[in-house]
């Protein structure tokens, strides 16, 4: 197991306070619960070359997640098996960038042939089998856990939203059965599998436990239609968001810039990366920046045209079936998917804001005007524009480069709240969310506690890479012997 832990206990509230109803099935289970270990974040071959140092590093992940797993594998209680249940982005579809293994049957776009596989269903399959290949520890410590007669559930987050087709859901529990002993009959085959259930947007215990990622309250990730994020125009890829874009397009292809993103860049950020890059470097830089504008611009149109109209019927057929799957009024589960950030990318305004266009043109204005002044010759006109437009930009450039930590703050703090409303609209004990690799543990309501479960991951570009392990971060619930369940978070 990891090396150490520290064990945050979380109180349930009153015993009675919140009647306790669980599926049939799911009387007798315990839970054990983790988020964002981004398996595959690591496999970008083709836009950087291989280091020891990230091998490293994602062998320690792999090390510390299959000694947690044999851990509680071995460890149980014999009469309550373990409900695993993993928050969002365990595979890091999103941040792969690799060629094919093979030909595919969804021939490579433009955009793939730049930047690596896309999100069509076989290159999905094609990417989840290269993370089984890549992660063979995790996976054969997996087949031992589920084999062991203990359950998985995974939640789907915005870097595993492939896991949208069955194609690649098919690929993930095959990676698993072939690792798996005992295993030799179809029938034994079925049964494995019917152990291994995914979730398109949350996962439910009535009374006990709300778990979803947390990225449709995060206005860069959020989709604009989650339960089927397809293309409107093409329905055979997905519908990426704005951070997808920027990730694939802009993050991955430039040296400098690590796992965070965008997310954590700054206006700066970009203006210190094309200066150290010199003149081609910062070139390129700018001809990725531009596509990607293009891109979600293109994306933004497509979200409202008339070809959308078939993914909005779609979605609203998806929202009635995961109502009935959860056992919640679907006017509840409309209610909570109206507490969701508009995308920043639904209107051409938001992309340019987003991406600093708005910042750069004010500051490229400021300077062509102080030029204009200078070359009328006006000295004192000249000293004033030139202290007043000065005062302009390195205001606008401060203000940008503490964006990115303001909007995390105020990030974390809307899904505080928006845990609270969600424990308004359905009864849970723990609101569990993922996504921001911020580890909280929060009283939201009298009888709600509201749960980051953090990140595994850590960014395979920073220096300490090699050295630093991930954070092992999970929540475990149990019940006793009172059958009141007991939460420890472990950090």
């Amino acid at each position: 197991m990891c090396d150490t832990f520290t064990k945050v206990i979380g109180a349930c509230g009153p015993e009675g306070q919140v009647r306790l109803e669980y599926r049939e099935n799911h009387k007798k289970e315990n839970y054990l619960l983790f988020s964002d270990v981004h398996l595959g974040a690591d496999l970008i071959q083709h836009a950087a070359p291989w280091t020891t140092a990230r091998l490293k590093k994602a062998a320690r992940i792999d090390r510390d997640l299959s000694s947690m797993l044999e851990h509680y594998r071995t460890s149980g209680d014999p009469n309550r098996p373990w409900c695993l249940v993993i928050a969002g982005d365990l595979v890091d579809f999103i941040g792969m960038s690799i060629a094919p293994a093979s030909e595919t049957e969804t021939a490579l776009n433009d955009e793939e042939r730049e930047n690596g596989l896309g999100s069509a269903h076989d290159h999905a399959v094609q990417k989840m089998r290269a993370v089984a290949r890549r992660h063979v520890q995790v996976f054969d410590r997996l087949a031992s856990f589920i084999a062991d007669g203990h359950r998985l559930v995974l939640v789907r987050g915005n870097h595993d939203v492939d896991f949208h087709w069955e194609q690649a859901q098919r690929a993930f529990v095959e990676a698993i059965v072939e690792k798996a002993d005992g295993v030799a009959t179809s029938e034994d085959r079925e049964i494995f599998a019917a152990r291994i259930e995914f979730s398109p947007w949350f996962y439910y215990v009535e009374g006990l436990l709300y778990v979803e990622h947390g990225h449709q309250y995060d206005p860069t990730c959020s989709y604009e239609h989650q339960l089927v994020p397809v293309s409107p125009k093409d329905s055979r890829r997905i519908n990426w968001s704005f951070s997808d874009v920027l990730l694939r397009s802009v993050v991955r292809p430039t040296r400098g810039l690590g796992s965070e993103g965008h997310d954590a860049a700054t206006f700066m950020t970009y203006m210190r990366l094309a200066a150290s890059m010199g003149i081609g470097g910062g070139v390129a830089l700018a001809k990725r920046y531009i596509s990607a504008i293009a891109q979600l611009i293109r994306i933004s149109h497509l979200n409202f045209s008339q070809q959308a109209r078939t993914v909005r019927e779609e979605q609203e057929k998806r929202m009635l079936e995961m109502a009935n799957r959860a056992r919640l009024g679907v006017d509840k589960v409309r209610a909570i998917a109206r507490l969701a950030a508009p995308p920043i990318g639904r209107e051409v305004m938001g992309i340019l804001r987003g991406l600093f266009v708005d910042k750069m043109a004010m500051v490229l204005g400021g300077l062509v005007a102080i030029a204009l002044v200078m070359l009328l010759d006006l000295p004192r006109i000249a000293s004033w524009s030139v202290g007043a437009l000065t005062v302009i930009a390195v205001g606008l450039m401060y203000q940008h480069s503490t964006r990115a930590r303001a909007q995390v703050f105020k990030y974390g703090e809307s899904l505080r709240r928006i845990a609270g409303n969600i424990a308004e609209l359905v009864p849970a004990r723990f609101v569990v969310m993922g996504h921001t690799h911020e580890a909280i543990m929060a009283r939201v309501a009298a009888n709600t506690t509201y749960v980051n479960l953090g990140a595994w991951a850590v960014d395979e570009l920073a220096e300490e890479a090699s050295t630093k392990s991930a954070a092992c971060t999970h929540l475990v619930i149990r019940h006793d012997e009172t059958k009141k369940p007991q939460a420890e978070f472990f950090t």
